[in-house]
Protein backbone atom coordinates (compact mmCIF):
# COMPACT_ATOMS: atom_id res chain seq x y z
CA UNK A 1 0.00 0.00 0.00
CA UNK A 2 1.46 3.35 -1.01
CA UNK A 3 -1.02 6.02 0.28
CA UNK A 4 0.72 8.94 -0.87
CA UNK A 5 3.90 9.98 -3.07
CA UNK A 6 7.20 9.25 -1.16
CA UNK A 7 6.40 10.36 2.31
CA UNK A 8 8.84 10.68 5.59
CA UNK A 9 7.90 9.58 8.45
CA UNK A 10 9.67 11.12 11.74
CA UNK A 11 8.91 9.91 14.86
CA UNK A 12 10.24 12.81 17.58
CA UNK A 13 12.10 11.02 20.10
CA UNK A 14 15.25 13.23 20.99
CA UNK A 15 13.20 14.47 24.43
CA UNK A 16 14.51 14.53 27.68
CA UNK A 17 12.10 12.74 30.03
CA UNK A 18 12.24 15.15 32.79
CA UNK A 19 9.22 15.25 33.94
CA UNK A 20 9.19 11.35 33.98
CA UNK A 21 11.98 11.53 35.91
CA UNK A 22 13.30 8.11 33.73
CA UNK A 23 13.62 7.44 30.21
CA UNK A 24 9.83 7.25 29.05
CA UNK A 25 10.24 6.10 25.31
CA UNK A 26 11.72 2.43 27.08
CA UNK A 27 9.26 2.25 29.68
CA UNK A 28 7.94 -1.05 28.82
CA UNK A 29 3.91 -1.60 27.40
CA UNK A 30 2.22 -4.37 29.24
CA UNK A 31 3.76 -6.89 26.35
CA UNK A 32 7.27 -5.85 27.74
CA UNK A 33 8.29 -3.79 24.46
CA UNK A 34 9.79 -0.55 25.12
CA UNK A 35 7.21 2.48 24.42
CA UNK A 36 9.78 3.83 21.37
CA UNK A 37 9.48 0.18 20.06
CA UNK A 38 5.23 0.55 19.46
CA UNK A 39 5.69 3.85 17.90
CA UNK A 40 8.17 2.65 15.22
CA UNK A 41 5.89 -0.45 14.33
CA UNK A 42 2.52 1.83 14.50
CA UNK A 43 4.78 4.24 11.92
CA UNK A 44 5.90 1.17 9.91
CA UNK A 45 2.36 0.11 9.28
CA UNK A 46 2.02 3.46 6.71
CA UNK A 47 4.47 1.57 4.68
CA UNK A 48 6.63 4.86 4.14
CA UNK A 49 10.42 4.90 5.47
CA UNK A 50 10.53 5.58 8.85
CA UNK A 51 12.99 8.27 10.41
CA UNK A 52 13.59 9.00 14.15
CA UNK A 53 14.99 12.34 15.87
CA UNK A 54 16.54 10.95 18.74
CA UNK A 55 19.75 12.79 21.25
CA UNK A 56 23.15 11.80 20.70
CA UNK A 57 23.69 10.11 24.17
CA UNK A 58 20.76 7.69 24.00
CA UNK A 59 22.46 4.48 23.00
CA UNK A 60 19.51 2.49 24.35
CA UNK A 61 16.93 4.53 22.16
CA UNK A 62 19.28 3.95 19.26
CA UNK A 63 19.64 0.04 19.50
CA UNK A 64 15.66 -0.03 19.36
CA UNK A 65 16.12 2.18 16.19
CA UNK A 66 18.57 -0.19 14.89
CA UNK A 67 16.78 -3.12 15.84
CA UNK A 68 13.54 -1.89 14.23
CA UNK A 69 15.31 -1.10 10.36
CA UNK A 70 14.53 2.53 11.50
CA UNK A 71 17.04 5.48 10.45
CA UNK A 72 18.09 7.04 13.20
CA UNK A 73 18.97 10.80 12.98
CA UNK A 74 20.70 12.35 15.36
CA UNK A 75 20.18 15.90 17.15
CA UNK A 76 23.22 17.04 18.57
CA UNK A 77 21.03 19.95 19.99
CA UNK A 78 18.17 18.33 21.50
CA UNK A 79 18.51 19.06 24.85
CA UNK A 80 17.58 22.72 24.03
CA UNK A 81 14.15 21.42 22.92
CA UNK A 82 11.74 20.09 20.73
CA UNK A 83 11.95 23.20 18.18
CA UNK A 84 15.69 22.62 17.95
CA UNK A 85 15.17 18.52 17.24
CA UNK A 86 12.34 19.30 14.50
CA UNK A 87 14.75 21.74 13.06
CA UNK A 88 17.64 19.40 13.15
CA UNK A 89 15.60 16.36 12.03
CA UNK A 90 13.86 17.66 9.32
CA UNK A 91 17.07 19.06 7.62
CA UNK A 92 18.73 15.69 7.58
CA UNK A 93 15.78 13.93 5.72
CA UNK A 94 16.02 12.86 2.28
CA UNK A 95 15.37 15.49 -0.46
CA UNK A 96 12.51 14.96 -3.15
CA UNK A 97 10.34 13.72 -0.34
CA UNK A 98 6.83 14.84 -0.71
CA UNK A 99 6.10 15.62 2.75
CA UNK A 100 6.75 14.85 6.08
CA UNK A 101 4.52 13.07 9.20
CA UNK A 102 5.31 14.19 12.63
CA UNK A 103 4.71 11.77 15.12
CA UNK A 104 5.35 12.51 18.78
CA UNK A 105 7.22 9.76 20.45
CA UNK A 106 5.34 9.81 23.86
CA UNK A 107 1.67 9.09 21.97
CA UNK A 108 0.97 5.78 23.08
CA UNK A 109 -2.29 5.64 22.05
CA UNK A 110 -1.91 6.54 18.38
CA UNK A 111 -1.90 3.42 16.03
CA UNK A 112 -0.62 2.27 12.68
CA UNK A 113 -4.35 2.71 11.53
CA UNK A 114 -4.73 6.44 12.76
CA UNK A 115 -0.97 7.41 10.80
CA UNK A 116 -2.04 5.69 7.68
CA UNK A 117 -5.67 7.56 8.07
CA UNK A 118 -3.79 10.66 7.99
CA UNK A 119 -1.10 9.95 5.55
CA UNK A 120 -4.54 8.47 2.87
CA UNK A 121 -5.21 12.11 3.15
CA UNK A 122 -2.01 13.46 1.83
CA UNK A 123 -2.79 16.79 0.50
CA UNK A 124 0.66 19.02 -1.09
CA UNK A 125 -1.28 22.10 -0.84
CA UNK A 126 -2.20 21.86 3.32
CA UNK A 127 -1.32 20.43 6.66
CA UNK A 128 -3.14 17.93 7.75
CA UNK A 129 -3.57 16.84 11.70
CA UNK A 130 -5.00 14.35 13.76
CA UNK A 131 -7.90 15.32 15.56
CA UNK A 132 -9.86 14.30 18.80
CA UNK A 133 -13.37 16.01 17.48
CA UNK A 134 -12.96 19.21 16.37
CA UNK A 135 -9.78 19.36 18.77
CA UNK A 136 -6.83 19.45 16.40
CA UNK A 137 -3.80 17.35 17.66
CA UNK A 138 -1.03 14.83 16.05
CA UNK A 139 0.06 13.08 14.03
CA UNK A 140 0.85 16.41 11.69
CA UNK A 141 1.30 15.79 8.12
CA UNK A 142 3.39 18.54 6.73
CA UNK A 143 3.82 18.90 2.64
CA UNK A 144 7.59 19.29 1.33
CA UNK A 145 6.58 23.07 0.56
CA UNK A 146 6.37 24.61 3.65
CA UNK A 147 9.31 22.37 5.83
CA UNK A 148 11.56 25.64 4.86
CA UNK A 149 9.72 26.95 7.69
CA UNK A 150 11.01 24.62 10.21
CA UNK A 151 14.70 25.70 9.70
CA UNK A 152 14.07 28.63 12.08
CA UNK A 153 12.73 26.50 14.90
CA UNK A 154 14.18 26.80 18.36
CA UNK A 155 13.60 25.84 22.29
CA UNK A 156 11.06 24.27 22.96
CA UNK A 157 8.77 26.11 20.37
CA UNK A 158 7.10 23.21 17.94
CA UNK A 159 6.38 22.93 14.55
CA UNK A 160 2.71 24.61 14.38
CA UNK A 161 4.23 27.83 15.75
CA UNK A 162 5.87 28.22 12.26
CA UNK A 163 2.85 27.20 10.17
CA UNK A 164 -0.04 28.86 12.11
CA UNK A 165 -0.54 30.57 8.96
CA UNK A 166 -0.80 27.46 6.68
CA UNK A 167 -3.91 25.62 5.53
CA UNK A 168 -4.82 23.21 7.28
CA UNK A 169 -6.99 20.61 7.38
CA UNK A 170 -8.41 18.05 10.86
CA UNK A 171 -8.54 14.40 9.91
CA UNK A 172 -10.60 12.83 13.31
CA UNK A 173 -9.11 9.55 14.90
CA UNK A 174 -11.21 7.67 17.54
CA UNK A 175 -11.29 8.56 21.15
CA UNK A 176 -8.27 10.61 22.48
CA UNK A 177 -5.27 9.24 20.34
CA UNK A 178 -4.88 12.12 18.80
CA UNK A 179 -4.36 13.94 22.22
CA UNK A 180 -2.97 11.51 24.66
CA UNK A 181 0.51 12.13 25.56
CA UNK A 182 2.70 10.56 28.30
CA UNK A 183 4.42 13.10 30.43
CA UNK A 184 4.20 11.50 34.31
CA UNK A 185 4.53 8.88 35.93
CA UNK A 186 0.91 8.98 36.83
CA UNK A 187 0.31 9.36 32.84
CA UNK A 188 2.12 6.28 32.33
CA UNK A 189 -0.22 4.48 34.79
CA UNK A 190 -3.48 5.61 33.07
CA UNK A 191 -2.22 4.08 30.16
CA UNK A 192 -1.17 0.83 31.07
CA UNK A 193 -4.78 0.40 33.19
CA UNK A 194 -6.40 1.04 29.79
CA UNK A 195 -4.33 -1.47 27.87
Amino acid sequence: MDPAPNLAVLVMAAGQSRRMGRDKLLLPARDGRPLLEHRIRAAQRTGHRVFVALPPDAQERQQVVYNLDATPLICTDAALGLGHSLSQATGQLPKGVAGVLIVLGDMPALTGDDLVAVCTRFDPKRILRGAGGDAPGHPVLIPARFLNRLKSLSGDQGALHALKDAPTGLVPLSGDHACFDVDTPDDWKMWLDRT
